[in-house]
């Protein structure tokens, strides 16, 4: 994380020293603020295998949509899309092409809408497959806004990963709406003033004896909040005091455990198998080592997911003409229910030889 908050530092001061000289220019924003933004995050941006600039979708005949700046793929599919405009112009009103775009690839899961200094980061909370209109993360770099690293950490080629940044996209938004409802508290109403004072007020409480508490109430819900948070300060333990974080709490369901025993069986005694539950995966390994992951079960969703590290072309006849997703080495399956697990043995088997292979050959030493 440390080099990549001295890169996102240099990058930022990137973007200050050349801002007036791109000005008005989009290509050349693109050229010197934007493009470097991605490559600094591991982007080949001349590999049209990872980056297909001025991408085009087609929309139908009667329907004419301009390209869109940046299409980047992950393990062969579409992962985000970027629309740029140059530096100075404001941004508003700039989404909905970027919005065509998402809809169009149920795959994707977010859109990056910036002009090399304002940035703005969508994804589809509110409704799947639909950009949400408000972004979930939001960077000006020439007003001094402090980098979003965890959206940038997440957006890196090497830990890209859609539905982490859906799942932080999901707890910001909820954040923000907490925050909301704190910001209305802080500012109170008149009913909540009303009910405040209700044991301390001796007059009836008219409009007016009840707007006259109302700064008071105002600054005592303030000094209240800023208490409780030099209380939470003085409670952390001070510098020198190792503290170990709790570790996260996993629970292997039954639902999980009845997958394991089905694909054990599609296996059979020849292809002996063990797993590991983490809080993100159920994984499946071979016996010989944890380390050697044939599957990964995703089963607490509405649509479960299974991911094999095997090649597209052979779990897509499985796909039933859903969208597979990807994750480094790892295809992602989209499944109708969990009892369609049982009709999946020739890819576990695959999956299985992949790894043996793959595992066996690079780990036992060569006889001399």
């Amino acid at each position: 994380m440390s080099n990549l908050r001295e890169s996102v530092e240099v990058f930022v001061k990137r973007v200050k020293d050349l801002a007036e000289h791109v000005k008005g220019n989009e290509q050349a924003t693109k050229q010197s603020l934007i493009g470097p933004f991605f490559t600094m995050l591991g982007y080949d941006l001349t590999d049209p295998r990872e980056c297909i600039p001025e991408f085009k979708a087609d929309f139908g005949k009667d329907r004419s949509t301009k390209p869109v700046d940046w299409a980047f793929l992950n393990g062969g599919l579409f992962a985000f899309f970027v629309e740029a405009k140059e530096v100075g112009r404001k941004l508003a009103g700039y989404d909905e092409q970027l919005a065509d775009y998402f809809a169009k690839e149920p795959n994707v899961k977010l859109g990056i809408l910036t002009n090399g200094a304002n940035w703005r980061f969508f994804t589809d909370i509110v409704n799947s497959n639909v950009m949400d209109r408000e972004p979930f993360a939001k960077w000006d770099i020439l007003g001094d806004e402090q980098p979003p690293f965890d959206v940038i950490t997440l957006l890196q080629k090497s830990q890209f990963n859609s539905e982490l940044i859906r799942a932080y996209a999901q707890r910001q938004r909820a954040q923000n709406l907490i925050i909301g409802e704190l910001t209305k508290l802080l500012e109170p109403t008149h009913e909540f003033t009303k009910l405040a004072i209700s044991n301390l007020e001796s007059r009836n409480l008219t409009t007016a004896v009840t707007e006259s508490w109302k700064p008071i109430v105002a600054n005592a819900l303030n000094e209240w909040a800023r208490q409780r948070m030099l209380t939470s300060v003085l409670a952390m333990p001070q510098p020198g005091y190792e503290v170990k974080p709790e570790p996260a709490k996993i629970e292997t369901t039954q639902e999980e455990l009845d997958a394991f025993a089905v694909v054990k069986g599609l296996l059979g005694d020849d292809c002996p198998v063990a797993y590991e539950d983490s809080t993100a995966y159920f994984k499946i390994h071979l016996a010989e080592k944890r380390t050697w992951v044939m599957a990964r079960l995703q089963l607490d969703r509405k649509n479960p997911i299974v991911w094999f590290p095997l090649p597209q072309e052979t779990v897509m006849p499985h796909a039933n003409g859903k969208q597979l997703s990807a994750n480094g080495n790892f295809v992602g399956l989209t499944l109708d229910g969990i009892e369609q697990i049982s009709t999946l043995g020739s890819l576990f088997r695959d999956a299985y030889q992949v790894i043996k292979r793959q595992r066996v050959g690079i780990e036992t030493p060569t006889a001399e």
